[in-house]
């Protein structure tokens, strides 16, 4: 490593310990993550993972190294060299305590593999203890299960450790590919506890394990790996480990002092996340997590960052395992649970308990445990071959009877297969019943993590497609061929009719190509009231007999009185609204939802799109009101609904945005086969910046339903973020392929058309957008944006007051208060100070409360000097959204942080910015945190760090976007070269911005400055 380099680590990380420990993971994976050396750089001197969660939460000994005693974690040893008298043969790999070769005793002529200490660690006492400590403890434990240590030596300062070389794959590799059969499961869970128990008995705590430290061998073992993280427990300690242990009073102190948080995140204990004392305990829980996975190839604990995974274990719950493998025996999900009991006390007490329920649930699947046997030899254990001779006959004869079925029935539906929903025959002259049992049946269907249903797009796209009205009734003929076209495998039909008081429901299902009956049931309801409860029993009884396990059928089955409402009259309006509103928009669905919640006020469904058609409209106090009405009542609702609802409420009413990601990423576990959740978890990446993860979810999204315009918006988005602005074109493409308009789409493209500097383009954008619904109002503020880009401030306050026309027509006092405080900023920013504070000052109250004009008009009171409006504005803020991740760790740092650069404290101002580094790069603002971080350095005359910065901006023109601050970073890098001395690269600079601003307003102060700082270089 370079000194430079170094002295680039070094600032990072002297950044990182600025912050509380929790921020410090995401603070460095924010930096790292799109350059992979430096994060190599950094495990170097952190000594990879562990250190993360260890020593450098509290040490400060990295800010004494120095570039001499830094070398790379890489020893760079080659095949030949020895060690003692083991030979390398090849480098295996490399983790947090050292680097793993394969190598070949001379002495024994046997393979080993060699674990050598990197000579960073080598030099520094404490990370050198912690390798002999591993030594120790494995030497101390002889196990099957457990790797087996050989050997332990030093050669001209460098310390090694020789243990049994195996040959076959981590468990971690294994679930790559899925969670592993039920024999597996057990087989393994039986040996890596028995394996705890051995390690447990002997006072030792292994702290970290998780799949990429278990091991299967080619031979079916399974091997418990990496000790490194071992604590003594004195309470179970005997004297002679002690003594083999440790040869001092010292060395009988915990290994690791309490406080320091160890481990790998997602498979951490509550008790270790929370930096609490540990004991045997803590690997039982570890233990759950990885046994968790085993059965259903998910962990159990996700989030998007190291914080938000720390918070799920603390207070979440993970999906049920039976619900994302239904095939898995209930008693395994009941082991599984106790493990993972958050109470420490109510968990599993010792190894040897979970051994032992294992073990039972393996006796009692013996005959299961040899159906899926893998190929290592499982089945040989099972026991006496005469045991199995009735079990083998039974099973011919089942196959025999099963065939003759297979052939001569219709075969049930698949996981993979999509159904179509007729539309009810009603023959009761009752028009309450039309669209309305619809409407419920398909809520009780989308209950089922097994069933999809067509969705409400799709059959209107193929309705299109059929030259057919999207209102076409969907009688079974026309279902059939809706069915067919899409590759759809069955259409359900269902009547309703009266016979004397009683009314009879019945459902078909059918299979579109061949016309057979799969399942059909019908059920008799006494009374009109009664008729949704003997529905949703039909509904249920139709999903086993389609082929869902009654596992998650029973698991996820809300009573439709529950799920959606016990009135017919309220669910019949909230079914006309649905209509209504895919085919006319929100304001004339308004109505009908409002009535549907007027005659059930605990529909909570109604609310939910009540408030979702608010925010559409830019109308957020509504939005949230009816959001936060429905989160009350989400446990009235279907645990589908429940989720949705508590995602949407997480983020649109608190605004915390690593809950609500939470619950959409159990969302799309739960089902997989919805678009909605990776859409909006695209959405969710985007906010936080991670562009890559955005964009896998928004072509999960695309893939599952090409049909939704929004999915096409998030693709796009997703792509010009990455500045992939070829790939976003060609999904502006599909989407006029589909005959997909929005105003979304237009100004997704109208943003490409100016990154590309396509004039052209942009005019007939700009000229077409009269025709599409929506589009001309809002892509005026991006026409704002663009002009005040250029320097043509004028133009941009024109534009201003066109959408504050009383003759123009606003659903939403949100947009033009958006223009305003758009504008209040950018004069701000261009130095226009007077203006910027008429213009934020005009903005405030004609947005909703605590909405987004507001967060801008504070930071261009701050940026104009108005540093006791801005606060003012800020502290109001801050009480009404406590919670809200995008203001609390963008907006409000960001304020600050421009009245302490007006205050002439840029240091301060540094400081406050460290919170904005996790989110950045991400889409809750536009990088004006990065850009007045930059202006901060310009303060200090730190001109490489203000040039860091300002380049970050210019390097990301996709994030950016039309945002002005892109022109600016130009002027901002010319003035942090000049800062430099580097008077080549500064004078570039200053052309670069002159020319965005050739035709500039001349008057702009920004500019009077920048052409007389560009006259005196010369």
């Amino acid at each position: 490593m370079t000194p430079e380099r170094w002295q680039e680590v070094r600032e990072l990380l002297e950044g990182a310990m600025q912050l509380e420990p929790l921020r410090r993971l995401a603070y460095l994976e924010r930096h790292c993550s799109d350059d992979p050396s430096l994060q190599r750089d950094v495990d170097s001197i952190l000594a990879v993972e562990h250190e993360l969660r260890a020593s450098f939460l509290e040490s400060p000994a990295i800010a004494h190294l120095t570039p001499d005693q830094n070398t790379a974690a890489s020893s760079g040893r080659t095949p030949g060299m020895k060690l003692g008298p083991y030979e390398i043969q090849s480098l295996l790999g490399a983790g947090g305590m050292g680097e793993v070769y394969r190598a070949r005793d001379t002495r024994l002529d046997r393979t080993v593999a060699l674990k050598v200490l990197p000579v960073l660690l080598s030099s520094d006492p404490a990370r050198k203890q912690r390798f002999e400590r591993e030594a120790r403890a494995i030497s101390a434990l002889q196990h099957p299960n457990i790797c087996t240590l050989y050997d332990v030596g030093r050669q001209e300062g460098t310390d090694y450790l020789v243990m049994e070389y195996l040959e076959g794959e981590t468990l971690a590799e294994r679930l790559t590919k899925g969670p592993l059969p039920l024999g597996q499961i057990l087989r393994f869970g039986v040996e890596i506890t028995d394996a705890l128990d051995a390690a447990h008995r002997r006072g030792i705590v292994h702290r970290d394990l998780k799949p990429a430290n278990i091991f299967l061998t080619t031979h079916g073992e399974c091997k418990v790996l990496d000790f490194g993280l071992a604590k003594l427990d004195e309470s179970l300690a005997e004297q002679e480990i002690l003594a083999t242990l440790a040869a001092t009073e010292a060395s009988k102190k915990t290994l690791t002092a309490p406080g320091l948080v160890i481990g790998t995140v997602a498979y951490m204990s509550p008790e270790q996340a929370g930096a609490k004392d540990l004991d045997a305990r803590t690997d039982l829980f570890s233990f759950g997590a990885v046994l968790y996975e085993m059965a259903t190839g998910q962990v159990p604990f996700r989030g998007e960052s190291n914080a938000a995974i720390i918070e799920a274990i603390l207070t979440r719950t993970p999906v049920a395992p039976l619900l994302l493998n239904p095939d898995l025996p209930p008693e395994l999900e009941r082991i599984i649970d106790k493990a993972l009991k958050k109470d420490r006390d109510l968990r599993y007490q010792h190894a040897s308990d979970i051994r032992t329920d294992l073990q039972t649930l393996m006796s009692d699947s013996e005959f299961a445990r040899l159906l899926v046997a893998d190929k290592s030899g499982a089945a040989k254990s099972i026991g006496k071959r005469w045991k199995l001779i009735f079990p083998a006959a039974f099973v011919l004869s089942v196959m025999v009877l099963g065939s003759y079925f297979y052939l001569h029935h219709p075969r049930r539906l698949t996981e993979k297969d999509t159904v179509v929903l007729a539309d009810f025959a009603n023959s009761t002259g009752d028009p309450v019943f039309d669209d309305t049992l619809k409407t419920a049946l398909d809520v009780s269907l989308r209950q089922s993590p097994f069933l999809s249903v067509l969705s409400d797009n799709k059959v209107a796209a193929t309705l299109k497609m059929m030259a057919r009205p999207t209102d076409t009734k969907l009688t079974p003929d026309v279902a059939r061929e809706v069915c067919q076209r899409t590759g759809s495998k069955a259409y359900i039909a269902g009547s309703i009719s009266s016979l004397g008081g009683e009314y009879v429901v019945a459902l078909k299902t059918v299979n579109c190509e061949t016309g057979d009956k799969l399942a059909q049931d019908q059920v008799r309801a006494p009374s009109e009231g009664k008729v949704l409860d003997e529905l949703g029993k039909a509904a249920s009884k139709l999903r086993g007999e389609l082929g869902e396990s009654l596992i998650t059928v029973q698991k996820l089955d809300v009573p439709l009185a529950q799920a959606t409402t016990s009135s017919l009259e309220a669910l019949k309006a909230y079914s006309v609204g649905s209509k209504i509103w895919a085919a006319q928009g929100e304001n004339a669905a308004f109505p009908f939802f409002h009535r549907a919640v007027e005659l059930d006020p605990k529909f909570a469904m109604a609310y939910t799109r009540i408030g979702v058609m608010h925010g559409n409209l830019f109308q957020l106090d509504l939005s949230s009101e009816n959001t936060r009405k429905a989160y009350e009542l989400r446990m009235n609702t279907s645990e589908r609904e429940r989720l949705q609802i508590e995602a949407n409420y997480y983020a649109y009413v608190t605004g915390e945005t690593e809950k609500s990601t939470q619950v959409l990423e159990n969302l799309a576990q739960l089902y997989p086969r919805d678009f909605g959740p990776h859409n909006n978890l695209a959405n969710n990446y985007g906010y936080f910046g991670r562009h890559e993860r955005s964009l896998e979810q928004a072509l999960i999204a695309m893939q599952l339903d090409p049909t939704v315009e929004d999915n096409y918006i998030t693709l796009g988005n997703s792509y010009i973020r990455l500045n992939r602005l070829n790939e976003a074109k060609e999904v502006a493409k599909l989407a006029e392929e589909h005959k997909l308009d929005s105003e979304g789409l237009t100004i997704q493209r109208y943003e490409v058309a100016f990154l590309e500097g396509n004039e052209e383009e942009m005019e007939r954008l700009a000229a077409t957008s009269a025709v599409v619904p929506g589009a001309e109002d809002l892509l005026l503020t991006y026409k704002e944006s663009v002009e005040a880009y250029r320097g043509r401030l004028r133009k941009a306050r024109e534009i201003v007051h066109l959408s504050s026309n009383p003759a123009k027509s606003h659903e939403s006092l949100t947009v033009p208060a958006l223009y305003q405080a758009g504008l209040g900023l950018l004069e701000a920013y261009f130095g226009e100070a007077q203006r910027a504070r008429a213009d934020a000052n005009k903005a405030v109250p004609r947005a909703a409360t605590g909405d987004f004009p507001q967060w801008a008009s504070a930071l261009a009171l701050a940026v104009a000097g108005d540093a006791e409006g801005a606060a003012t504005l800020l502290d109001g803020l801050g009480k009404s959204l406590p919670l809200d991740t995008n203001f609390q760790h963008y907006w409000a740092p960001s304020v600050r942080a421009a009245i302490a650069i007006g205050n002439e404290n840029p240091k301060k101002a540094l400081e406050l910015l460290l919170v904005t580094s996790p989110y950045e790069l991400g889409t809750m603002g536009n990088m004006d945190p990065i850009y007045l971080r930059g202006n901060a350095y310009l303060k200090l005359g730190d001109g490489r760090a203000a040039a860091a910065e300002f380049q970050k901006i210019i390097e990301h023109p996709g994030i950016v976007r039309t945002w002005p601050v892109g022109a600016l970073a130009h002027l901002g890098l010319a003035r942090a070269y000049s800062l430099q001395g580097d008077t080549n690269k500064a004078r570039t600079a200053y052309q670069d911005f002159l020319t965005l601003w050739k035709d500039a307003d001349p008057e702009i102060p920004v500019l009077k400055q920048a052409k007389a700082e560009y006259a005196r270089l010369k």
